[in-house]
Order: C-alpha cells, then sequence, then structure tokens
C-alpha cells in the first residue's frame, strides 16, 4: 500500500526537523548552531501547516525565524570576542 504524497512530504519535513535540531546540539561553532535552530524553527512551521493552523506557521516564522534568530546572530555578532593570542584591548 503506498503512501499518499502529504504523508511522504510530513515525514520529510520531521526528519529534517529532528536532524536539524540534533545539529544545534553536536555544532561546535555557534554560528553554525544558531543556523540550525533556524531551520528547526522553519520545520516546527511547515509542520503547522501541515496541522492546517497557518496563522501559527505564520507567527513562528515571523517571531522565531524573523526575529529571534536574526536577534541571536545579531548578538553573536556584535559581541566583542578575545582573539587567540590577543590582547583585551584589541
Amino acid at each position: 500500500m503506498p503512501l499518499p504524497w502529504d504523508m511522504i512530504i510530513f515525514l520529510f519535513i520531521a526528519a529534517v526537523t529532528i536532524i536539524a535540531a540534533l545539529a544545534v546540539l553536536w555544532s561546535k561553532e555557534i554560528v553554525r548552531s544558531v543556523m540550525w535552530l533556524t531551520l528547526s524553527f522553519l520545520g516546527v512551521a511547515f509542520t503547522y501547516i501541515f496541522l492546517n493552523a497557518e496563522y501559527l506557521a505564520i507567527i513562528q516564522i515571523t517571531i522565531y525565524v524573523g526575529a529571534v534568530s536574526v536577534l541571536m546572530l545579531f548578538g553573536i555578532m556584535l559581541t566583542k570576542r578575545r582573539l587567540l593570542g590577543g590582547n583585551r584591548d584589541e
């Protein structure tokens, strides 16, 4: 018995979301971790679309993918880090 096309797409999106969530934990670099988290947020938004909750999907994309991920990236990029072999003043 073949699976319907929407079940195949849902299983693919669920697998990508789970893999992205695990990659957040395994990633050693924080910027890549935030990018994996963004992909995980998008996967959750697509899951909301499959549940016929389009409003929640739009809110998920707007707030989490748009605002939280960008805020994390700006916080990481604007934080002054000490480079290896450098002084604190650099």
